[in-house]
């Protein structure tokens, strides 16, 4: 690429940032808008709710499962190139959804989604990757941050009035436009990458490692309500070890790995991915456990339990760009530490709510909590590109975001069951939401603490 072309990139780099984002804005309004529509959407289909909740945790699924995979592909064939494939798959199963004839159909639209929005991720910070220099790439990942979070704080807001002005089928019409703005903002702006290896393809490697986060997965998310214990869940957990080992064994005798075992020989770089997982297994703690507190513990109306527990997550979103900005200056471990040092602090303070606590304390402390989080979500993303050699990037981020995503749905369901072990009947003791408090003091402080860990001389 010639030095005039390099300086155009750099002196767009905002704007092509902001387009590149329109992905990562889609992406996440294709699971936020849902959970508000599902109501409608099972009438309409006459579905059970415990079928129904299956278009949104499907998605979920696909993304987390696949975004190694797409970071292997982005790194050998380009990252825009894989993110406009991803994206035009994208809004054609977002208008297919409209026209779904069953819920089944409408299911199989959404694994389909979910498998085009796995490029995303990988794709937008791959591309950060290439135009931020190291010193500003907090920022940008602030700017992914916040963007991402404004998408999971609207959402709701923009399903409701879709619904309530149209129908359900609107949520997907809006996306699917939305998104094929962004393939055309994304076509004229953003540079194309030259990730062209002719490297031979692991497919013992792929499968097998997808295979097992995928029964992982499944198991956690699913393991509840079939039964710990029971033989499906013993099952999928025998399917994991077994995949997972082979995995390991295949990767050591290939020449050009799927994923290269280094990798995790990379103190720093595991020690980022695991406190970004702790990060995110402490946020959907609280977003379980906040509104059970808030509704039944103490009678609280759903508008202002949401209102409440909106804080934490509004305040994460706007102080990511500054998060950013004080990454690149004083450095992304600098900042995890304080981010996740002050969750636990205050975190620990929650332990001695009780049914009286003022509710200005709780938006005060969910306040700080929320910068906390925001303190660690972009710098640990920035700190990865710094972390891990050029041509293993995308498969690294996939793998980040795997695990963040592993961490929430662990989050979520840890907390429910750590919920329902105090639970007498139908109600939830406060006790109960004590040791779910202390348990999430505990993430966040082996957070805070793996945040300082470097990488091997």
């Amino acid at each position: 690429m010639k030095k005039h072309d390099i300086d155009k990139i750099y002196h767009q780099r905002w704007w092509i940032i902001g387009v590149a984002l329109i992905g990562t804005w889609v992406g996440t309004l294709g699971n936020s808008m849902i959970p508000v529509a599902l109501p409608t959407i099972l009438g309409f289909y006459r579905t059970p709710l415990n079928s129904g909740v299956w278009i949104v945790s499907v998605y979920v699924l696909m993304v987390a499962v696949l975004m190694p995979l797409f970071g292997w592909i982005g790194d050998r064939y380009g990252y825009r190139r894989i993110y406009l494939a991803g994206l035009s798959g994208f809004a054609f199963f977002s208008w297919a959804a409209v026209f779904a004839p069953s819920f089944n159909w409408l299911l199989l639209f959404r694994v389909c989604q979910g498998i085009c929005n796995a490029t995303t991720l990988p794709s937008v910070m791959g591309v950060i990757s290439q135009i931020f220099p190291e010193n500003q790439r907090g920022r940008a990942m602030g700017a992914w941050a916040a963007v991402n979070g404004a998408a999971h704080g609207l959402g709701p807001v923009i399903s409701g009035l879709l619904v309530q002005a149209f129908n359900w089928q609107a949520l997907f019409w809006f996306n699917g436009f939305v998104t094929l703005v962004g393939i055309v903002l994304i076509w004229y702006l953003v540079p194309p990458d030259n990730n062209r290896h002719t490297h031979s393809f692991d497919w013992l490697g792929a499968v097998t490692f997808t295979v097992a986060v995928l029964s992982l997965m499944l198991n956690i998310t699913q393991g509840r309500r079939l039964g710990w214990g029971s033989g499906s869940s013993m099952a999928m957990w025998a399917l994991f070890l077994v995949l997972l080992t082979g995995f390991v064994f295949a990767e050591k005798r290939v020449h050009q790995p799927f994923v290269a075992l280094r990798l995790f020989v990379n103190r720093g770089y595991s020690a980022v991915v695991a406190a970004s997982a702790a990060q995110f297994f402490c946020l959907m703690g609280f977003q379980i456990m906040l509104p059970l507190y808030l509704i039944d513990l103490r009678g609280a109306s759903e508008t202002a339990a949401g209102l409440v527990v909106s804080v934490l997550a509004s305040t994460l979103a706007l102080c990511s760009p500054w998060a950013g900005r004080v990454a690149d200056r004083k450095g992304y471990r600098f900042t995890m530490i304080c981010g996740m040092a002050a969750v636990a602090a205050v975190t620990a303070g929650m332990v001695f709510w009780t049914k009286q606590t003022p509710m200005i304390l709780m938006v005060l402390m969910l306040t700080i909590i929320g910068l906390g989080m925001g303190f660690t979500q972009s710098p640990a993303a920035a700190g990865i590109t710094l972390l891990v050699p050029k041509k293993e990037l995308g498969v690294a981020l996939g793998i980040f975001n795997m695990m963040r995503f592993i961490g929430a749905t662990l989050g979520a369901t840890i907390s429910g069951v750590v919920l329902n072990l105090s639970a007498t009947g139908a109600a939830i003791p406060i006790t109960a939401f004590r040791n779910g408090f202390l348990l999430l003091t505990v993430i966040a402080a082996v957070a805070a603490v793996i945040s300082g860990v470097r990488r091997a001389a």
